[in-house]
């Protein structure tokens, strides 16, 4: 029932959503790599556009506040010995705001891969797995442990 009510909002939303402004070529290029390498519709992927633009209206003043609760901290510290309660109470605030950040992040995530099929959500998840095992990709291939196409 999510999908489907997922799929209505963006056929009503998707067009006003993208004719706002034009991606960078870079940010084009991955978007279509998701799209291709998970075989997306076109209504999986109108879909994800609405969902991704509320991701980012919902993420932008969280990463605002974010921002000027760390300059506060910094101005504190540059002014000499701040007070540990403000300190403390400001790093407690930025701390919860980016908790905030988080569930956000990972609503958005849910709700992506809600829109996905089976073999879809397997493909993504072998993405995630890439991810983790890139960073001891480097040693294998020292050891030549990985073949050379």
């Amino acid at each position: 029932m999510r999908k489907i009510l997922i799929t209505f909002i963006a056929v009503a939303f998707v067009t006003p959503v993208f004719a706002q402004e034009e991606p960078p070529p870079f940010v084009e290029a991955a978007h279509n790599a998701v799209v291709t390498v998970l075989k997306l519709t076109p209504e999986q992927t109108e879909a994800w556009h609405v969902i991704y633009q509320i991701h980012r209206e919902k993420e932008q003043p969280l990463q605002e506040m974010i921002a000027e609760v760390q300059g506060e901290i910094d101005a504190l510290f540059e002014a000499g010995e701040p007070d540990p309660e403000v300190v403390g109470a400001l790093f407690i605030t930025r701390r919860d705001l980016g908790k905030q950040l988080l569930d956000i992040h990972l609503a958005y995530h849910e709700d992506f891969v809600l829109l996905l099929d089976d073999n879809q959500t397997r493909k993504l998840r072998f993405m995630a797995r890439a991810d983790d095992a890139q960073k001891f990709i480097p040693a294998f291939k020292l050891f030549e442990l990985i073949p050379r196409r």
